[in-house]
């Protein structure tokens, strides 16, 4: 070929790949790789008589041969343009930070075992909002694409697929089929294994959405809004799995059962009172030998027992809105009054009377003198 006809070649290929503009970059490429060495045959064939008329005479024009291999790969029609107005970026933007912001949260929420509930609230909200937005506004995914933002993504994926990792990105990417099927897999044994409220209430739904949306994502890329977020929660879901089991098992063999087997298991509470009743915190126990007294302590946060010898743990309570830890006593008491008694009357014992001193009126003993007789 020479120079105008790669020239006029090269206008037929762009036209078309503009027209394939909002699938995604992948598909894309997969497409015009096909598509532009038939299209060069074509203009071969066609030798001198060549020019843009005839190309476009027997193959149609750019756009109705793109539609033509869109709907031969099973993509959906291009939505037709409209006007965005003057918020088209901003909401282009709002859509994009909502997809970011959405999976990090779906993430950290999962793999936190449910923490941080109001923040998760408020960006699941916005990326609702966000969905509805790329559902009920045609061109919308067109300018998210055109983003800064989502153009330094697509480059930093490109030279990825360019880099010695294309290889394990290829090798990924024909595993999604299986993903899918295992992220769905995750949610729904983890609604019924962790036996928390907020994961079985969004267990079922979000196990047909992860069926669902995976395939649909290949095809319409508004889809990313759902399927991504439900990736990001399979994974974290995955994460705190494995780790309830793996630190369960690990704590139950760490514990030598057969050297304290004749020792009595410590209660699970104790809750320590002064003489006048008031309930004492933050009180630790040790034993007759200075070692402490702990016993094992599962809070709202995971399934990993905390053991300490701190008293008294916070109650544990769970209901249908969730987990939560109140601390304190739940009881009151009243300590009894020990009884004052009078003490017993000691009696001393008693020295021995002294003899009585002899009376001065007593008259002395008579004296019997011998008599002498004179004759």
């Amino acid at each position: 070929m020479n120079t105008q006809t790669n020239t006029e070649v090269q206008r037929y290929l762009d036209r078309m790949r503009a027209a394939l503009s909002d699938l995604p970059a992948v598909e894309v490429g997969e497409i015009m790789d096909d598509a532009g060495s038939h299209v060069v045959e074509v203009a071969e064939e066609l030798g001198d008589e060549f020019s843009a008329e005839a190309l476009a005479a027997r193959l149609g024009s750019p756009e109705a041969y793109a539609r033509e291999l869109r709907a031969a790969a099973g993509y959906p029609p291009a939505a037709a343009p409209a006007s965005t107005g003057g918020g088209g970026a901003a909401l282009a933007r709002f859509c994009f930070y909502a997809l970011v912001a959405g999976v990090a949260a779906a993430f950290a929420f999962a793999a936190s075992g449910g923490e941080h509930e109001q923040v998760t609230f408020l960006v699941a909200v916005c990326g609702l909002i966000a969905v509805a937005l790329l559902f009920g506004r045609a061109g919308l995914v067109r300018e998210v694409g055109n983003l800064p933002e989502a153009s330094f993504a697509r480059d930093a994926i490109a030279q990825a697929e360019r880099s010695e990792a294309a290889r394990v990105l290829a090798y990924l990417r024909t595993l999604q089929p299986g993903w899918w099927l295992l992220r769905a897999l995750v949610i729904l044994a983890a609604g019924f294994l962790l036996g928390i409220s907020e994961f079985l209430v969004l267990a079922l739904p979000l196990t047909a959405l992860a069926l669902l949306s995976g395939p649909r994502a290949k095809r319409d890329r508004r889809w990313l809004w759902i399927s991504l977020p439900i990736g990001a929660f399979a994974l974290g879901l995955f994460l705190t799995l494995f780790d309830a089991v793996f630190t369960h098992t690990y704590y139950r063999a760490s514990v030598p059962q057969a050297t304290y087997s004749a020792t009595p298991d410590y209660p699970d509470n104790i809750y320590v009172f002064d003489k006048n009743g008031k309930a004492l915190t933050d009180v630790y126990l040790y034993d007759e030998d200075g070692q402490p007294l702990e016993s094992p302590w599962y809070g709202c946060a995971s399934g990993v027992p905390r053991a300490d010898n701190q008293y008294p743990k916070p109650q544990v309570e769970r209901d249908g809105h969730g987990c939560r830890e109140v601390d304190g006593v739940p009881f009151a008491v009243v300590i009894p009054t020990p009884t004052t008694s009078a003490p017993p009357t000691t009696t001393g014992p008693v020295p021995p009377s002294s003899p009585l001193p002899p009376s001065s009126e007593s008259a002395p003993p008579a004296t019997t003198g011998s008599v002498t007789t004179t004759g």
